[in-house]
């Protein structure tokens, strides 16, 4: 049966994970044997000496600036289409985040932006692989080492993508990672640190070691939600329950999806302590190292599906595709159009039966958290008035791909024609 409703994702969590999570709750095991399995095989994967499992991404990151040496008075550069936790844990680190602009069809970092933000106070930069498109990783590369800067590749949304044959977060001096039940691989929460240099993963190794362990309560109840979206994403469940639920939702403003996995953008006086007391368990881990099986898997599958949006949508009056630098291997964690009216769009193709969002990413360049770093970024502004994201998620058939394109060539149309 198929009824023409596409949700916006699917998470990748699969009813295994579940039984895993489900039988190390009950019984929990030695978190450390696990979890050291879990970054020995992570490492591997991305190609580097080192990886370490962390609570979450915001905390990877300040942790790599910490291990650098990089404090108050240091400059970061970073992208100004990027997550508000990023800038935001800059400051309280005492970082001077500098935004550079964006390709405005790639939307990750432009070397160019990137090096007209240098200054003698610069140490390190922070090439987003947003929307799991790589940056120019060579020419920001070359720039950084140019100028004695430090890499931070901010993998988020790009596990297991490569540039040029070689996995993101194998170019830089180190890179972080999140597993949140919206990425393309799960551990139900947590992060990773990725680097080749000793001293840096023993820095952050040991002061992970020396955080309480995470309570198995968070990794419940994160285990039931991914079952549950699961279930509700399942093509023959998802037309029934969910999709009548964000169509109610939308209709009374709200948006149930990014009610649940969203979050108050809000500025960190201070560290909290929930960061440093969220040790990763072994439950985590072994969720983590079926999903690594897995994961080229899905992203092959994103990718097939992204390739036939690129080839299909590219001539749809009025709508811009996404493009890519030279060299990148995209994994399509999004597929991001843009167009003028994006607002009418997105209620024509939910009329559809197509589920977007205008997703999390802001632009921090002009944002009311960083009112004393604003810096023009005028791609970042202009992607965050017109973008929105089509579904691409590996659970979608040639059927659904068929819909979908259909229903954007006829939305576009129908736009059109009303003023």
């Amino acid at each position: 049966m198929y009824f023409g409703r596409i949700p916006r994702f699917s998470p990748s969590f699969s009813l295994k994970d579940a039984l895993t999570s489900a039988r190390l709750i009950a019984h929990p095991p030695e978190d450390a044997p696990k979890v050291q399995e879990f970054e020995r095989t992570f490492a591997r994967f991305i190609g580097v000496k080192h990886a370490v499992m962390t609570p979450s991404a915001r905390y990877a990151f300040y942790l790599i600036l910490k291990a650098h040496g990089i404090g108050p008075g240091d400059e970061v550069v970073i992208p100004g289409l990027t997550y508000f936790a990023i800038p935001s844990i800059a400051v309280t680190a005492g970082v001077t985040p500098v935004f550079a602009d964006v390709g405005l069809r790639s939307h990750v970092l432009d070397p160019a932006a990137f090096e007209a933000a240098i200054t003698p106070n610069t140490r390190a930069v922070v090439p987003t692989h947003l929307y799991g498109t790589p940056c120019d990783l060579d020419r920001i590369c070359s720039i950084a080492r140019r100028h004695g800067i430090k890499v931070i590749e901010d993998c988020a949304q790009s596990t297991g993508a490569r540039y040029k044959g070689l996995r993101v977060g194998s170019f830089g001096d180190a890179a972080y990672y999140t597993f949140g039940l919206t990425k393309n691989m799960t551990t139900l929460t947590g992060a990773m640190v990725t680097t080749d240099d000793d001293d840096v993963a023993e820095r952050i190794r040991a002061t992970i070691d020396a955080g309480a362990p995470a309570p198995l309560a968070r990794a419940r109840k994160e285990a039931i939600t991914g079952l549950a979206m699961k279930v509700a994403t399942h093509p023959l469940v998802y037309p029934l329950t969910l999709h009548p639920v964000i169509v109610l939702g939308n209709k009374l403003g709200d948006d149930p999806i990014h009610d649940r996995f969203g979050e108050p953008e809000v500025l960190y006086a201070e560290l909290p302590k929930s960061f440093q007391q969220n040790r990763p368990r072994a439950v985590q881990a072994a969720v983590g190292l079926q999903q690594l099986a897995r994961v080229d898997g899905l992203n092959a599958s994103r990718a097939r599906n992204g390739r036939f949006l690129d080839d299909h949508l590219a001539n749809v009056p009025n709508l811009t595709v996404p493009e890519y630098p030279e060299g990148a291997e995209p994994i399509y964690m999004s597929f991001v159009v843009h167009h003028e009216r994006r607002d009418d769009l997105m209620a024509a193709l939910r009329k559809r039966g197509v589920d977007t969002t205008t997703g999390y990413m802001n632009d921090c360049s002009d944002h009311p958290l960083f009112p004393k770093f604003r810096r023009p970024c005028a791609n970042a502004a202009e992607i965050k008035r017109t973008q929105l994201h089509v579904p691409v998620h590996p659970s979608l058939d040639e059927r659904d791909l068929a819909h979908m394109v259909e229903a954007v060539r006829s939305a576009c149309l129908e736009i059109g024609r009303t003023p």
